[in-house]
């Protein structure tokens, strides 16, 4: 039984050979050879149990069946071209409905920043954004892109690094903290969780040397909501951990004060996820250009190298 994908090619075989007249310039216009332009042919009848062509060495033309066949294979392909042409415009120009899902924090700062800078530039697609701060399934959310803070670890998916951001160690203006000289001092300070990236054990960096350690604390609070955990350390219930722009207005009011300044946790990955493809909507690349370039100029943001920001 013919299948469908080779009915295409019949049909198109054909529509070649009536256009062209003869089947050695119908296989040069398809670039193959005239036997199989020939063999085709003689499937396509066969499949349709009647006579397409009526044709000799020197002679070709269109029986009754083979010209209605025509008109309407015509009328297939000039249907098939608008449609090719739509998904091209489509895949051109972003339109549409763009479906984001982030994490809260982010989602309520520079991602809705980014968000107005794309509906400004495009304002003919709509725009959805689901927060949340736990686990997300692009297929089963049905969403378009991922904002994912911390790192994507499901490799059937595109993976785009954005780059990196930084997070220091901070209390609220009043938390007796400031004799913390060394990072084995924090072992004496109740911890503020932020699952899964602060919890527990804390992986730190000097940032004059680059040196690494880890410091285990005890966390009588945590959450996975960064907003949560922002809002603790300002009520004083520990030490916690945050993101220069999210903390920069409190620390440069005195609303809160770092903790260990000679010191920062490991930079947190913030990634662009998509479902894997060669092919990816306009309206979805253009926010992620759009959500880069204001990355690149947020407080305590790391850009990748060159080759990684390329990989897209």
């Amino acid at each position: 039984m013919t299948k469908r994908l080779d009915r295409l090619h019949l049909i198109l075989t054909f529509l070649a050979v009536a256009q062209q007249g003869n089947l050695t310039s119908a296989a040069r216009a398809l670039g193959t050879t005239q036997p199989t332009v020939s063999r085709r042919l003689r499937d396509l009848e066969a499949m349709l149990g009647t006579r397409l062509a009526a044709r000799t060495t020197h002679r070709f033309h269109l029986t009754p069946e083979g010209a209605e066949l025509q008109r309407k294979a015509m009328a297939w392909a000039d249907v098939w071209s608008e449609w090719e042409q739509d998904l091209k415009a489509t895949t051109a120009a972003p339109k549409g409905l763009l479906s984001i899902v982030g994490p809260h924090g982010y989602g309520n700062n520079f991602l809705l920043d980014a968000i107005a800078q794309y509906r400004q530039a495009f304002p003919q697609v709509q725009v959805r954004l689901r927060l949340t701060d736990g686990p997300v399934d692009l297929i089963r959310d049905g969403a378009d892109l991922w904002v994912c803070a911390g790192g994507c670890r499901d490799q059937t998916l595109h993976v785009r690094r954005l780059g990196l951001m930084h997070r220091i160690l901070i209390a609220s203006r009043d938390y007796p903290g400031r004799a913390v000289r060394q990072p084995e001092g924090l072992e004496k300070h109740p911890l503020i969780g932020l699952i899964p990236h602060v919890h527990g054990r804390l992986a730190l960096r000097s940032i004059r040397t680059g040196e690494r350690r880890e410091v285990q604390m005890q966390s009588d609070f945590a959450t996975d909501g960064l907003l949560a955990s922002y809002r603790a350390v300002q009520l004083g219930l520990g030490v916690g951990a945050a993101a220069p722009w999210l903390c920069g207005p409190d620390l440069a009011a005195g609303r809160v004060r770092r903790i260990l300044p000679g010191w920062e946790l490991e930079p947190v990955p913030i990634e662009a996820v998509t479902v894997a493809g060669r092919f990816r909507p306009a309206r979805i690349d253009a926010f992620v250009q759009i959500l880069a370039r204001l990355l690149a100029s947020t407080k305590g943001f790391e850009l990748p190298p060159r080759s990684a920001a390329l990989d897209a």
